[in-house]
Parts: C-alpha cells; structure tokens; sequence
C-alpha cells in the first residue's frame, strides 16, 4: 500500500499536466481550424511573458541540471558551482539577443519553424530538409537522456521499477505534448518550473537537516575532501575546462531549436521584456541551488562512488532518498 502511495504524487502532477493540455485544445480549437500551423507550433504567437520565462526556463534545465550537473558537483565541488555560473545569463541572451533578431525576422516571412526560416535564409528546400532530419535525430538522443534522468529518480524515490517510471513519463509526456501543441507545452512548462523550484527547495532543506546544518557539512567537506572547495579543484577543474564549458552552456546553447522557437512565440515585445527578467532569475536559482545541493550531498552521501553504482547520475536520487 506504501509503494501506491509513493507514486500517486507524480502520477497526479502528471494527470493534472495531460489535463491542462487537454484543457487548452479545447479552448483553441478555433484558432487551430483558421490556421493550424501556427497554432499547434508556436502558440499563435500569444504567450505572454510569465509563461515564455518559465517555459524557456524549464526548458533549458533538463535532466543535466537537476541529476547530471550535480553529480559532477558531488565530484568535484564548488568549480562546478562557478563552472555552473554562467547558466545564469543564458535566459537574458537567448531572448534578448537571439530571440528578439529571430521573432523579427520570423514575423517578416511568416515562419513557424527554424525550419522555415532557414528555407527562407538561403532557398534551398534540400538544406531545409537536412536541418529537420539533424535536429530530429538529435534531439531524439536528448529526450532520451531527459526520460532516463526521470525514471531514474522515480525509481529512487518511489520504489517502483524502473521501467514502470519510463514508460509513465513516456507515455503521459508524449499524449499532452501531442493533444496540447505548443502552447500546452508551454504552460505545462511553467507548471513543472514552479513544481522544480518547489522541490529544490524541500530538498535543500531536508539536506541541511539530515547533515547536521550547513557548518557541519562544510567542516566535514573543508576535512575530508578541501580539494572541494578550490576552483581549479587541485587540477579537475582546468582553465581549458571552464572556457569549453562556459562557451558551450553559456554562448554555444543560443541557436538551439528549442530556444528559436520561443523567441519566435511570444505575444509583444513588453512580454519579451518581462521574460528576460523572470527567466533570468529563475535559471540563475533553479541551476546554482541544483549545483550547489550537489556539492552539499558530499556531506551526506560519504561513501566512494562504488557504493552509488560507479555513476554520478546516482547521486541525486541517493542524495533524496537519503535526506527525504
């Protein structure tokens, strides 16, 4: 009976999600009979700029943020932490510098897809088609990640098996994505970033209590492991590292498909401006207390990194069980 109760909180946060999508096909089924396209994919250009900053947020923070990104903090400590900075600008630059230039462009041609617009760009249908078949290809690769980093922590937690936690997220995911369109995702996005800030939150607390308070962490960490604490890391953090990171995560993420279509989105240019704000507060808090919880863990989670199945992905749902 405890097992049933252990799932039923993510099953009704994933119910409530499908109904939202379900919710919001109906009410734009009128938009979508005049023009389909645009409604299914970018929202009908209506979003306002609570739901881009959230959406655009939620979307950015995947399963890197939230598991991987503090794993490796676990590992390597506060280098990762200030690796993890420049996250906090990434919301400011790909709204404000990509995405306003994009949305201007897109309103001149009328695209709905970054495929659309470089169609558009250089006039060849066969460069077009090979865009759709890269950007699938891979982004097929990273929703993988996305559903194993899921069912990972819904086995940790949950006690149910892993499969049974792959197939929930997969199949519910993929029904509100489908019935819901674009703006579905999007306000199911702003739901899952409240849900995300949320749950840090409790998980920082609940790591603070059962490590004996943030002094006692420290001492052990300052102790045990005083490589943690430096930025280089005593050479696991080299400055070559830190540049390739923070062009990557930092400039290199501006482009992705995932962020051209919410610049293309958004209802005016006010909504544009409130989203570069609110988004850019809240990567800034959901990815340094994510990264940050992750070197905290090492105050909790002691042992080597065998007694966690020899995988940093491990440690978050560890670090919960543990504290939780």
């Amino acid at each position: 009976m405890s097992s049933i109760l252990n799932i039923l909180p993510a099953l009704a946060f994933l119910l409530i999600l499908l109904s939202i999508s379900a919710y919001i096909q109906r009410t734009s089924k009128e938009n979508r009979q005049k023009d389909f396209a645009k409604d299914y994919f970018i929202g009908g250009r209506t979003l306002g700029g609570f739901v881009l900053a959230m959406t655009t947020a939620a979307t950015y923070s995947s399963v890197s943020t939230f598991v991987g990104g503090p794993g490796v903090a676990w590992v390597i400590g506060y280098g990762w932490l200030y690796m993890a900075i420049v996250q906090v600008v990434v919301i400011f630059l790909v709204l404000g510098v990509f995405g306003k230039k994009i949305a201007l462009i897109a309103r001149e041609i009328d695209a709905v897809t970054v495929i659309d617009v470089l169609r558009a760009r250089y006039h060849s249908d066969f460069l077009a088609n090979m865009a759709a078949v890269v950007i699938v290809a891979f982004f097929c690769a990273t929703m993988v990640a996305q559903f194993v980093g899921a069912a990972k922590l819904f086995e940790a937690v949950t006690g149910f098996s892993y499969l049974t936690g792959l197939t929930m997220f997969g199949l519910i995911v993929v029904i509100y994505t489908t019935i819901g369109g674009f703006k579905g995702v999007a306000v199911t996005d702003a739901c899952c970033a409240i849900a995300m800030i949320v749950g840090l939150c409790i998980l920082m607390g609940g790591m603070m209590h059962a490590g004996g308070g943030f002094n006692k962490i420290m001492s052990y960490i300052s102790t045990q492991h005083p490589d943690m604490l430096e930025p280089l890391s005593r050479g696991k953090m080299p400055i070559s590292l830190y540049i390739s990171q923070w062009l990557l995560v930092g400039i290199c993420t501006l482009s992705l498909p995932q962020s051209v279509v919410r610049g293309i989105s958004y209802k005016d240019t006010k909504a544009l401006h409130n989203a570069m704000i609110i988004g850019t507060v809240v990567i800034g808090a959901m990815t340094l207390v994510a990264t940050w919880i992750g070197v905290i863990s090492k105050g909790i989670l002691t042992g080597p990194i065998a007694a966690y199945g020899n995988s940093v992905d491990n440690i978050m749902p560890a670090a919960i069980v543990q504290s939780l």
